[in-house]
């Protein structure tokens, strides 16, 4: 039972970083169409940043903050060049998407090449209860994740930027009518999901080491989660990053470590053919007349 306890918590404190993924995805593809499969590039960056800043001496938590920063002025910037062309075309955008990948990737590694990367740890402290030993660090990630989600769903369906957010989702056209500047509101949403990602990597590493490759296997377990939940459903994104952190938890508790990502994609593969649209209802990608 402690060590099934234990790998819930590891579980969790990986899936936080999953559902920062996943929420992130959600947003963009509600508003947009676009499965921007780059978004696990700029949790890497995200990361990098982060190394970078606490190689230089910039504390941890600034370094978190920076990373954000940066990595929204990206989102921000790829919008406004890139994605801004696809609207009309999300499949477009979907490949502009698998472009990126390659090209962040390479980038990082031109300037920083492609060993592994880390940071001390900000946080060292190990409570140890009933034999479970509660690594601080994941804590930490735990409830940052909990809290930053926390209030990105408050902004979303209580604020009057909210409401007109799910006005756009619902059908842009007629949003647009009603006065509501529908391609600000997407490059907001860009902003905020490359945001996430950004303190997503931060977190990452505070955890583990990091290459320029990890995005690859995060975005892949975000899509799932985003899947599993509902494409297009926050709610759903966070709930089934719950999911997926004890079902890995489970998995690695009962000594089937090597097993965890078939579980996860198969509980995907399983909620898909028996709820196509996700636990919670996903949508099929913003309504155009």
């Amino acid at each position: 039972m402690d060590i099934l306890l234990q790998q819930i918590l590891n579980g969790l404190s990986i899936a936080s970083v999953i559902t920062l993924i996943a929420v992130g995805v959600t947003l963009i593809f509600g508003l947009t169409g676009i499965i921007n499969f780059a978004h696990g590039e700029f949790l890497m960056v995200g990361s990098i940043v982060t190394w970078l800043a606490v190689a230089n001496g910039i504390s941890f938590w600034l370094a978190i903050i920076l990373a954000m920063i940066v990595v929204a002025v990206m989102g921000f910037a790829l919008e406004r060049g890139l994605f801004r062309f696809t609207l009309e075309r999300p499949t477009n955008g979907f490949i502009v998407s698998l472009g990126l990948i390659i090209v962040l990737q390479h980038i990082v590694i031109f300037f920083w090449n492609a060993n592994q990367k880390s940071v001390p740890r900000p946080l060292n402290t190990v409570w140890e209860i009933g034999g479970v030993r509660i690594a601080s660090v994941r804590v930490m990630v735990i409830f940052v994740t909990a809290a930053v989600v926390a209030m990105t769903f408050v902004a979303i369906t209580r604020s009057r930027y909210g409401r007109a957010l799910r006005a756009s989702v619902e059908d842009r056209d007629t949003a647009a009518l009603m006065g509501i500047p529908v391609r600000r509101y997407i490059t907001g949403v860009f902003v905020l999901g490359s945001a996430l990602a950004g303190l997503g990597g931060g977190l990452l590493i505070a955890l583990f080491p990091i290459t320029p490759f990890t995005g690859g296997t995060m975005v892949m377990k975000g899509f799932a989660v985003a899947l599993i939940g509902g494409l297009g459903n926050l709610t759903g994104a966070v709930v089934a990053g719950l999911i997926l952190g004890i079902v890995e938890g489970l998995s690695a508790g009962y000594g089937f470590s090597e097993w965890t990502d078939a579980y996860s994609f198969g509980l995907m593969i399983l909620v898909l053919l028996f709820r196509p649209n996700g636990l919670f209802g996903g949508t099929s990608g913003p309504k155009m007349a």
